[in-house]
């Protein structure tokens, strides 16, 4: 792995430290109107509402990450996605539809949004272009809000270098996963009864993501060289795994692979193969204690296969189990300041049918660095694999 490809890791990931930068300069009176009417919807009631996430692929993923701050926080209030068909659980005035759509073409997002509609109930959408037919449908609605964040989609057709360093959408996915976390710091906010129009929570929760981003393009060259050069030139199959809101990233950063024209699965895919020497497993898991975590990279080990995490916890079960492998070279470090580093430390274990407060509550700072830094992995990937985006679009479903 030469250094051409270092340089390019460092340029993907401050690239993306603008876009996170670039949240600042949305119009705040938006930011603030979106704010407060989520502030409204979800204040304390007797009565159940039903959220449903209108989106598809890496932007529903962005979008997921934001229902399960909902669900975790509010106990009478319950997301659905396009899975769950909106008049499967309509109830007249308590249903909130929250869309994403870089393009504003998504066929399918734009018939759940007329669905919305017919059925009378609110909707929200969060896109990049205001002449698209989502945006046109949201706006013309009574009760439909549009916010523009301003970004390159998937269905970009210029060739700047933002298509060699984000390419197929990824500057719109991350705003919109960066903007819906901020936002949900200033919507508790609200709910304490505290309604500033400057948005002062999600303003300096955008700087602390972005501050925590820049320590990405400090890694130590040597060790990420090495990494890159583990997971990359290979012809074995990538399986990627996590649970929760790194399950997330983690599904986001296998959808990459695929583009890459890499043979991928999603570690809990039923399609999902067993391990073979030359297959990497890739868990990402912020606190490295995740019993499916440590699950699969046993498994993985046995097998003969390469198991190369990504974390931010240097005493977790998972890198004890590296270490005893003596694999511990083939871990990523993630950086985060030093006052998150004690969130990620020791070695308690978790469990899939037992979510502490903790894990519930927990602020993604893991889940936004991992991100950046899968994404600035995959604009590496692509150069070292000579893929242009049209290369990639043409894999994209």
């Amino acid at each position: 792995m030469s250094g051409l490809m270092i340089e390019t890791f460092r340029e993907a990931t401050l690239l993306q430290c603008g876009f996170l930068e670039k949240l600042l300069d949305l119009d705040i009176a938006d930011v603030a109107a979106f704010s407060e009417s989520m502030e409204q919807f979800l204040a304390p009631s007797p009565e159940n509402k039903f959220v449903y996430g209108l989106a598809a692929g890496r932007s529903a993923l962005a979008l997921y990450s934001f229902l399960q701050l909902i669900q975790n926080h509010f106990d009478n209030v319950f997301p659905f996605t396009l899975e769950d068909p909106v008049q499967r659980h309509y109830r007249k005035g308590k249903n909130l539809g929250i869309a994403i759509s870089g393009s504003g073409e998504t066929p399918a997002v734009n018939k759940y949004i007329k669905d919305t509609i017919a059925h009378g109930g609110e909707i929200k959408l969060i896109t990049a272009n205001e002449n698209g037919t989502a945006f046109r449908l949201v706006s013309d609605y009574e009760m439909g809000f549009a916010l523009v964040i301003k970004a390159r989609t998937k269905h970009a057709t210029d060739k700047d270098m933002r298509s060699r360093l984000s390419p197929l959408g990824t500057e719109f996915e991350l705003e919109v996963l960066a903007f819906l976390n901020a936002l949900f710091k200033d919507i508790q906010s609200r709910l304490k009864g505290i309604c500033e129009v400057s948005c002062p929570e999600y303003q300096s929760t955008i700087k602390d993501f972005e501050e925590n981003a820049r320590l990405i393009a400090k890694m130590g060259s040597e060790h990420l060289e090495h990494w890159l050069g583990r997971l990359l030139p290979r012809s074995g199959r990538y399986m990627i795994g996590g649970v929760g809101r790194s399950g997330l990233v983690a599904r986001a950063f296998e959808m990459r692979f695929t583009h890459l024209n890499k043979i991928s699965y999603w570690e809990r895919d039923f399609n999902a193969p067993s391990y073979q020497i030359g297959d990497v497993y890739i868990p990402i898991s912020g606190i490295g204690n995740t019993y499916e975590a440590l699950q699969g990279a046993t498994m993985a080990l046995s097998k003969g296969a390469d198991v190369m995490p990504i974390t931010a916890n240097r005493s977790s079960k998972l890198v004890s189990l590296m270490r005893r492998h003596g694999r511990t070279e083939d871990i990523v470090f993630i950086p985060v300041k030093p006052e998150y580093a004690g969130i990620f430390s020791g070695d308690t274990s978790t469990t899939t049918w037992l979510m502490s407060d903790y894990t519930k509550f927990r602020y993604p700072i893991f889940e936004i660095n991992a991100s950046i830094f899968t994404n600035s992995v995959v604009a590496v990937g692509a150069e070292f694999l000579g893929i242009v985006e049209a290369g990639m679009r043409r894999m994209h479903v």
